[in-house]
Order: C-alpha cells, then structure tokens, then sequence
C-alpha cells in the first residue's frame, strides 16, 4: 500500500472524528508534527503509532486500511480516465 494512500486514509479518519492535528497527536501521545509528516507521506508510520492513533480516533486498524485502499483505488481509477 502506498504511503499516500495512508496519509489521506488518515486525514480523511481524523477529520470525520473532529480532530485537529494537536488533538489527535495528544490522544495517540504523539507530537503533532509526527502527524503533520505522516498527513503529508513524509513518514510512514510504524505498527505501536497506527495502534495509537486509531485507539485516539476510535476505528479498527482494518478501517483504516480500508479507507487506504478505497483512496488508492480512486487515484487508479482517476489515472485511467
């Protein structure tokens, strides 16, 4: 899966619970500028830190990747038309 597809899974999860950035790097006890890299795929994001965040955003880690994956397959689908 591609890190993009992750950081806008992530955006769009964060953005549905009414989280900013601050907010959810304090419920998943990371800084904020740890979530602003892995919004933007500066970072990828390592198993303890996708756990964390999805406790503070309270979705299953399998709905995230959903969500990941329903991006990556728009994008695929855009690049075809």
């Amino acid at each position: 899966m591609r890190r993009r597809a992750l950081a806008d899974a992530l955006i769009v999860a964060r953005r549905e619970a009414g989280m900013t950035q601050t907010e959810l790097a304090e419920a998943a006890g990371l800084s904020r500028s740890a979530i602003a890299r892995l919004e933007t795929a500066a970072a990828g994001i390592a198993s303890d830190s996708l756990w964390d965040i999805c406790v503070a955003l309270q979705i299953r880690p399998s709905a995230f990747f959903l969500l990941a994956e329903a991006d990556e397959d728009v994008a695929e689908t855009l690049g075809d038309v």
